[in-house]
């Protein structure tokens, strides 16, 4: 493969996937900029080791939920250290919006990250096995996490 030619494009072809993956995991405008920089640059990086075993695009799917996670991990535990048990507590409440999309987004935000990252990537058409494929579990792990976001779901819209 050749790297720079084939990056830009690959980039450009999956960049809304890209950014509908990190707005799932970050509400903040700024902050979901420098983690779409980030999955971008873990693409780049990976492409080297890239197999072709499964699509480009459970590729890139793949690298921007890893990242995505550790961006997660990582701002639980800022905010762990900046705010107490009940401002933690305040902060993961459901928010209303009038935006039905928003309020999906806002709802996705609030699943734990096992429902969170199985849900986005129905919602991106991925199916039960890509899915499976991506996160490294099997298709009945992938039902059963399913079935219980969409409960949590239910409860959050």
């Amino acid at each position: 493969m050749n790297r720079p030619q084939n990056i830009e494009s690959i980039l450009t072809e999956y960049a809304p996937l890209v950014a509908r993956i990190a707005a799932s995991h970050e509400s903040n405008a700024a902050r979901r900029e420098e983690l779409i920089q980030d999955v971008s640059l873990a693409v780049w990086r990976g492409l080297e080791s890239f197999r072709g075993e499964a699509s480009i695009k459970t590729f890139v799917a793949r690298v921007a939920h890893n990242r995505c996670v550790d961006h997660v991990l990582s701002e639980q535990r800022h905010h762990q250290l900046l705010f107490d048990e009940k401002a933690y507590a305040q902060a993961s409440e459901p928010c209303a919006n009038t935006d039905s999309q928003l309020d999906l987004f806002s709802a996705l935000q609030k699943l734990p990250l096992a429902y969170r990252q199985v849900m986005v990537m129905q919602l991106e058409g991925f199916t039960q096995n890509e899915i499976g494929d991506v996160l490294g579990i099997n298709e009945a792990a992938v039902s059963q996490r399913v079935r219980r976001a969409r409960m949590q779901l239910e409860k959050l819209l």
